[in-house]
């Protein structure tokens, strides 16, 4: 059933009480759902399995679209190649206008210091303002946090191994970025002698996103995470 239709059956369903019934039980032939996230995310992030386990209770697929934030926040606002966003703050509504907010928390961004030299322990924000530091370039969270504090010697990064190898090499003293995906790249690269800084700088609540388009699925999808994600996930992929 293609998507268009699927939605249509939805909205059809729900105004009858259960579009489980109109909409048939889910098969190999399930519409899919492009969701969009930044490059290196695992496929097996607890979030990813959750929000995959949420789509497929009300008979869509979730297909995991990753690519730059700058790229992801350019498509996600046309609504052509991915459907919506994986995670995101509370802000995203604001300068993307086209997305939904499922309102529903589903993960907490551990927004955290890595660094080479471990005499470097920054422990809030306001101690990087000496520091060359490195981040994700459009996470808007990071950019917002760095520019209130007026932190000037900044290098964007294009992803999250780029942004560890610019403080592996001495290139910066400090990458900003998400915890737990930071260190699942981390793993992988078992050469890159870095380490986090505990605590993190901050802890971000972050919410599933989808295209206005596709806003009969608010329903249902709010329903469904509001079970799933409970406890929420701080804790990424092993």
């Amino acid at each position: 059933m293609k998507l268009h239709k699927w939605l249509r059956c939805l909205r059809f369903g729900a105004l009858l009480g259960g579009f489980s019934l109109f909409c048939g039980p889910a098969t190999a032939a399930q519409p899919v759902m492009h969701i969009g996230t930044l490059t290196q995310v695992s496929p097996q992030h607890p979030l990813v399995l959750k929000l995959q386990q949420a789509y497929q209770n009300i008979g869509l697929q979730m297909q995991l679209e990753t690519m730059p934030l700058e790229r992801l926040r350019l498509e996600a606002a046309r609504g052509v190649l991915v459907d919506g966003n994986l995670a995101a703050a509370v802000t995203l509504q604001q300068v993307i206008p086209e997305l939904i907010r499922i309102p529903v928390q589903v993960y907490q961004l551990e927004l955290t210091a890595f660094v080479r030299d471990p005499q470097l322990k920054p422990a809030q924000w306001a101690d990087l303002q000496s520091l060359r530091v490195s981040y994700m370039a459009g996470m808007l969270s990071v950019e917002a946090r760095l520019k209130q504090h007026q932190i000037k010697a900044l290098t964007a990064a294009l992803t999250l191994e780029q942004a560890l190898q610019y403080v592996a090499k001495g290139r910066v003293d400090v990458a900003v970025l998400p915890k737990a995906e930071a260190e699942y790249v981390l793993r992988q690269l078992p050469n890159l002698q870095l380490q986090a800084v505990l605590p993190a700088l901050e802890q971000l609540p972050m919410y599933h996103y989808i295209h206005q388009k596709h806003q009969a699925l608010v329903g249902p999808l709010t329903a469904q995470l509001q079970q799933i994600m409970a406890p929420v996930e701080t804790t990424g992929p092993q």
